[in-house]
């Protein structure tokens, strides 16, 4: 963050600094020698564009809407925190306007200098309404007070203000447990440490003043960086209105945002063939050095997104495989079957490690617990299983008849999908039930976005609904696609989930902007029902599968590669040992395919 002050200023310097009497820089600017510049922005003998008449001079400045002090008082701030100091005097004395006026500017000044009486003085001056915003602006205020008395090892004075002021400022009694355990520390490195805190001499007190402006009126003191604000939400707007937007919006302030059509996935760049029978399932590594696929062929293979060949088949299942799940770590790969098993394989070495056996019904979905040794699984037998990789049960826990689960990446929130109309939240650190959202039919699969704030619900009546969990309201419906009685699973696609994308049963794969709704783009080339879309960034590709027995990769951001570059280095394809004969079974065709966008 910028120095508040601006330059090289040390904290309680700034207002010294900034102004040559030391009287601070938000004060009325001195009168100007030229009187006509000292009378205000509306003097007749203002000169803001040399060379011009007056009347034009006024003209170049009536087709702006916003407020003209608003405007000149930004622009104050703006060069104040960037340390344009000699501009800054400039722009005060020349148009009238200040950034601050003299109480706000000695508040200021008294919270920089530490100098808590005068803050306190100061804060009752210029008002801040409700004796309820007092207190808590006086408990901040004392409780940096508190701390920098402590850092000082001034321990009487600093139990004075806990137990008299700060003690009088609030009932939450857990905060003052909280800091009266810091009197404990031994020693001012132990105190900022364990208060999270770096020092009166830090950057504390510019947030001790940030955390105030909250309960001062922007007209008196200008929300803090609030330019900055305003060209953040400037290009959130943008970006949220941009019809093809999938990459991150460059800060750029020249021209406004937008995604060409190039930057999304257009073309059509790989087809893969190796499967005996229709394709059930795809997942990528979270690396994205590999693919994995399962079929109803009762088989999985480990392809290359180097060159797209066969690493590993996997074979022993003794049913249709039907879902997939990549450790954290991209050593092991987890599959489950409607054998009733689940198998466990090396990636290295793809040899099978461990077959796990608790379900009596096909075992419709499984995910890993984020430390690469247990994983969880769910089936149409009513069980959640919790397995270790060594094979043991951890924890099994009764259920609907499982279609499908997901959990959150921080391993807290599980979601699971019943055969009837119910999506099941449970808390997973305690494997207690949370809470239920209830759907019009039902729930065939289900996608869980990266910050777990959204859930994608795949419907049999081949609605495809968003809901937001905070809220726990259905949100969005994407349609366009066709799905009746088979299991088609949705994903989450794009930089920061912005993009939703399914199959249908008409070989297209749709994909809509994911906070509008809008259809964007239906990517054709399958010839048969697809069963799976799957998306990952470090790949930079959507990948999907079908019952025509093929894997298609679909590129992103394509004309575009400086939006997905790695780091030097950095490869994306397996190792060359990867590489094996299994590879000559495989079909690999290279495809520009056409591509329908809707208006």
């Amino acid at each position: 963050m910028t120095h508040p002050l601006g330059g090289s200023h040390a904290p309680g310097e700034g207002a010294a600094a900034m102004s040559g009497n030391g009287a601070g820089p938000w004060q009325s600017p001195p009168p100007s020698s030229n009187s006509a510049n000292s009378a205000g922005p509306s003097s007749a003998g203002l000169k803001r564009y040399p060379g011009l008449a007056q009347e034009a001079q006024r003209a170049c400045l009536r087709d702006s809407q916003f407020d003209e002090e608003q405007v000149v008082r930004l622009l104050l701030q703006e060069l104040h925190d960037r340390g344009f100091v000699d501009t800054f005097a400039q722009l005060q004395r020349e148009s009238g306007y200040t950034l601050e006026n003299e109480p706000i500017a000695r508040f200021r000044n008294a919270i920089l200098a530490g100098e808590w009486d005068a803050v306190e003085e100061a804060l009752l001056t210029i008002g801040i309404g409700t004796q309820e915003n007092v207190n808590a602006a006086l408990f901040i205020i004392k409780r940096q007070q508190f701390l920098e008395l402590l850092e000082a090892r001034q321990l009487k004075q600093a139990l004075l203000v806990l137990q008299n002021e700060l003690g009088a400022l609030t009932t939450d009694t857990q905060q003052l447990h909280r800091l009266s355990r810091l009197l404990m520390c031994p020693s001012p490195e132990d105190l900022r440490a364990t208060a999270a805190w770096d020092g009166g001499g830090g950057r504390s007190r510019f947030l001790v003043l940030e955390s105030l402006q909250t309960y001062i009126s922007p007209g008196k003191m200008v929300p803090v960086h609030r330019m900055e604000t305003l060209f953040n939400q400037a290009i959130a707007h943008q970006c949220d209105t941009c019809r093809y937007h999938v990459r991150p919006a460059a800060q750029g302030l020249y021209v406004d945002h937008t995604c060409p059509e190039s930057v999304f996935p257009q073309d059509l760049q790989i087809s893969m063939s190796g499967h005996d029978d229709e394709v059930w399932y795809v997942a990528f590594s979270p690396d994205g050095r590999y693919l994995a696929s399962g079929s109803r062929d009762k088989t999985c293979i480990i392809w290359s997104m180097r060159d797209h060949s066969v690493v590993h088949r996997l074979t022993g299942h003794e049913g249709e495989v039907s879902y997939l799940a990549w450790s954290p770590d991209c050593k092991s790969l987890v599959s489950a079957s409607s054998d009733k098993t689940l198998r466990l394989w090396d990636v290295e070495s793809g040899e099978h490690m461990q077959t796990f056996r608790g379900h009596e019904e096909t075992v419709s979905s499984c995910h890993w617990l984020g430390d690469s040794d247990r994983f969880i699984s769910g089936g149409l037998d009513h069980r959640i299983i919790i397995w270790s990789t060594s094979g043991n049960i951890v924890k099994q826990i009764s259920s609907p008849r499982v279609h499908d689960l997901t959990v959150s990446a921080d391993c807290k929130l599980l979601l699971v999908a019943d055969d009837k109309s119910d999506i099941h939240a449970y808390d997973l650190t305690t494997l207690t039930f949370m809470y239920n959202l209830e759907e019009p039919a039902e729930v065939m699969s289900l996608a869980l976005s990266a910050d777990a704030q959204y859930c994608l619900a795949e419907l049999r009546n081949g609605e495809l609904h968003m809901w937001d969990l905070g809220t726990r309201m259905r949100i969005r419906a994407f349609s366009g696609h066709t799905q009746g009685q088979y299991v088609i699973r949705c994903t989450f696609a794009g930089i920061d989930d912005r993009l939703v994308a399914t199959g249908s049963e008409d070989g297209t794969v749709f994909v809509w902007n994911r906070d509008t709704g809008r259809l964007i783009v239906q990517l054709r080339g399958h010839t048969d029902t697809i069963n799976v879309c799957s998306w990952n960034t470090a790949a930079a590709a959507l990948v999907t599968a079908a019952d025509d027995r093929t894997i298609r990769i679909w590129p992103a951001y394509h004309g575009a590669p400086s939006d997905c570059e790695r780091p030097s280095g950095q490869s994306t394809g397996a190792s060359e040992a990867s590489d094996n004969e299994d590879s000559a079974g495989s079909e690999i065709h290279s495809t520009s395919n056409s591509v329908d966008f809707v208006d």
